[in-house]
C-alpha cells in the first residue's frame, strides 16, 4: 500500500487560481513527504472529474510537481494504455455493498474481461 497526496484542503482545482491550485498540489506532497520521510509519488485529484474538477493545466502541474502518477474518478479499470496522470478507477464509495459489487462487476465486464 502507498500513501498519496490529495491536496491540502480538498478544493475543486478548476475553481482556483493557477497559483492556488499549484500550491495545493505541491504542498500536499511536501507535507506528506515530511511526515513519511520519503517522497510522495502519487496524487488523486479532489473529486476527480476531468473537465469539471480539474483541467489539463492541473495534470501538467501534477507532472511538474514530480508525482509519478495521478488518479481521477474516470469510471473504468486502468490498463497499460491509461494516461498515468489520469488513471481511471472504480469509486470506492457507495450506498451498499451490493451496489458496489455490481459496479465492480459492470466495470470488469466493460473492460472486456469475462467473469469467471
Amino acid at each position: 500500500m502507498e500513501i498519496g497526496a490529495h491536496s491540502v484542503s480538498h478544493p475543486i482545482l478548476a475553481k482556483l487560481s493557477r497559483a492556488d491550485a499549484e500550491r495545493e498540489i505541491v504542498e500536499s506532497g511536501r507535507h506528506l513527504a515530511e511526515i513519511l520521510r520519503e517522497p510522495t509519488r502519487l496524487f488523486a485529484y479532489p473529486n476527480g472529474k476531468p473537465g469539471l474538477d480539474y483541467a489539463p493545466e492541473h495534470v501538467e502541474m501534477v507532472r511538474k510537481a514530480g508525482y509519478r502518477s495521478a488518479f481521477a474518478t474516470i469510471p473504468g479499470m486502468a490498463s497499460v494504455r491509461s494516461d498515468r496522470y489520469q488513471v481511471p478507477r472504480i469509486a470506492p464509495w457507495g450506498r451498499s455493498p451490493t451496489g458496489f459489487s455490481l459496479r465492480l462487476a459492470r466495470t470488469f465486464m466493460q473492460a472486456g474481461h469475462p467473469q469467471r
